[in-house]
């Protein structure tokens, strides 16, 4: 007959004490208390499971009170009667838990988030502050559609349903803000691809949205520009008679000769400027290549330079702002000058120069009037990134002396076509 193990009393747990080497006392069927050198007390379960003698750590005394551990121990015994070994039940309700808090974390703001870090070092300054605007504008609100409330900002990731996409695409699409959908839907995909990357989520919900029937076909967007000479020099002609802004004034005069993108022009600082080598050097930051770009400038946008520096209350921008001159030019005011000069928006943008550019330049290449500089030194003009991959890795030419080239033919060209 086995022998009955006496068990424990309140007493006797309360006034065990600490020996040189751990030592336990036991209750019966298992159960018992460890008391360490150092005087903790410790409730532990021995049982065999599939032939194996394994031992389930209940908890210290006195938090776990000899009455709680034997509700346990009966509790224990119940799991291994059903065939379930109590440390692996254990380590299942753990894993379940750190699942259920790292969903708590894995929300779409945090996601979000991280991959606009990661994302900045590869666009421009202008383009990452845009891409932050547009998940606060767009993504993160919560909206109310059909009665029903949808918000995906503070919701785990991976429990996002491509229902709710659509439904905040298609608001969009609603309000007429159709292109914002598109690249909201190019946004959502980043960031999905980013988080599946990561494993935050397992798969890619955008990829499975058929974009063209939520949204409709994808039109190629083309900027307004002009292209018969007679409107272009009244173009040039106009910004001359500009009675706005004395700097607005300069930067639209100095536009037509550079061709960069507005957010280049309204930030052009002092010290990009090389008077001596007559280059423009725009750091890697404020490009949308995420490349520093050297655009030589013809004498025409040198001259018109020369005259904001003589004038010049800041010591920072070239166009400084209307208002603080620590400050460039705003968003709007390049546009709004066009407006005041009678220009619409579907006849005129800052960034229809570089299409009147690119115009020019290709109908008047190996033309006998025009000049003779390639393709290639055209898109450099407009820092346009080599779309073939493998030209790119092995093409290293700057074409700096043909850029130099074939600025001074466009200045020139330009000039001539306003006095004609």
């Amino acid at each position: 007959m086995a022998r009955l193990t006496q068990p424990l009393s309140a007493t006797e747990i309360k006034n065990a004490k600490a020996k040189d080497k751990k030592y336990k006392l036991s209750d019966g069927r298992g159960l018992s208390l460890h008391i360490l050198p150092n005087g903790s007390k410790l409730w532990r379960l021995k049982y065999r499971f599939n032939n194996k003698e394994k031992e389930y750590a209940i908890g210290t005394y006195p938090t776990i009170s000899l009455a709680k551990a034997r509700t346990k121990r009966e509790e224990l015994k119940e799991l291994i009667a059903d065939n379930i070994d109590p440390n692996q039940r254990k380590k299942e309700l753990r894993q379940a838990t750190q699942d259920i808090e790292l969903k708590k974390e894995n929300t779409f703001y945090n996601i979000s988030q991280k991959w606009l870090k990661s994302y900045k070092s590869q666009v421009s300054e202008n383009y990452h502050t845009r891409l932050g605007r547009a998940l606060e504008n767009y993504l993160y609100p919560s909206l109310n559609i059909s009665s029903q409330k949808i918000s995906i900002k503070n919701k785990p990731i991976d429990e996002i349903t491509r229902k709710e996409i659509i439904f905040i695409l298609e608001h969009l699409k609603d309000r007429d803000l159709l292109e914002t959908a598109k690249r909201t839907a190019m946004l959502l995909n980043k960031i999905y691809k980013y988080a599946v990357t990561h494993e935050y989520t397992p798969h890619n919900i955008i990829a499975d949205i058929e974009l063209p029937i939520v949204l409709g076909k994808r039109e190629k967007k083309h900027y307004p520009t002009l292209t018969k000479e007679k409107d272009i020099k009244a173009l040039l002609l106009s910004i001359d008679e500009y009675s706005g802004d004395y700097y607005t004034k300069l930067a639209l005069k100095v536009l037509p000769y550079v061709f960069v993108r507005s957010f280049n022009i309204r930030h052009m600082e002092w010290k990009e400027i090389n008077f001596k080598t007559e280059e423009w050097i725009i750091p890697k930051e404020k490009m949308k290549t995420k490349k520093e770009f050297i655009l030589p400038l013809s004498s025409q946008a040198i001259t018109i330079l020369q005259e904001a520096k003589e004038n010049s209350l800041s010591h920072i921008y070239v166009f400084p702002s209307i208002i603080n001159n620590d400050k460039p030019l705003s968003d709007n005011t390049l546009i709004s000058a066009l407006r005041r000069m009678g220009y619409s928006k579907d006849e005129l943008v800052p960034h229809s120069f570089r299409s009147i550019f690119s115009t020019i330049a290709y109908e008047k290449a190996n033309d006998t009037n025009g000049h003779n500089y390639t393709g290639e030194v055209i898109e450099a003009c407009l820092a346009h990134k080599e779309q073939n991959k493998i030209k790119a890795a092995y093409n290293h030419s700057t074409y700096k002396e043909a850029m130099q080239g074939l600025m001074q033919w466009y200045g020139d060209h330009l000039e001539k076509m306003k006095n004609l």
